[in-house]
């Protein structure tokens, strides 16, 4: 589960890096409208990166809680297996008695 999550992360980075470098390539139509003014751009891409930050953020503190609670669930997988074990032999010596 987590190995499948880290390969989402790396695709999804992987993928905003690989796709401006895309864009950039491709000639823009004659018909296309003029290209927005350079500080609209830089101001696009800073937020952007914001939401991006923001996001692998949320993503991080998930994998985080997710951690937590697997280790919890084990734990408390281990606790009831002892306790069926634990409950185990005193049900068998009580069947047994006359």
């Amino acid at each position: 589960m987590k190995d499948m999550i880290w390969t989402i992360q790396a695709v999804c980075l992987l993928g905003l890096m690989v796709l401006p470098g895309c864009a950039s390539t491709i000639s823009p139509s004659p018909i296309a409208p003029a290209q927005l003014d350079t500080r609209q751009d830089q101001a696009t891409i800073q937020a952007l990166h914001q939401r991006l930050h923001e996001r692998e953020r949320t993503i991080a503190m998930q994998n985080y809680q997710i951690e937590v609670m697997s280790s919890q669930l084990d734990a408390l997988k281990r606790i009831d297996l002892d306790t069926r074990n634990q409950l185990r032999p005193l049900r068998n010596s009580m069947s047994v008695a006359p």
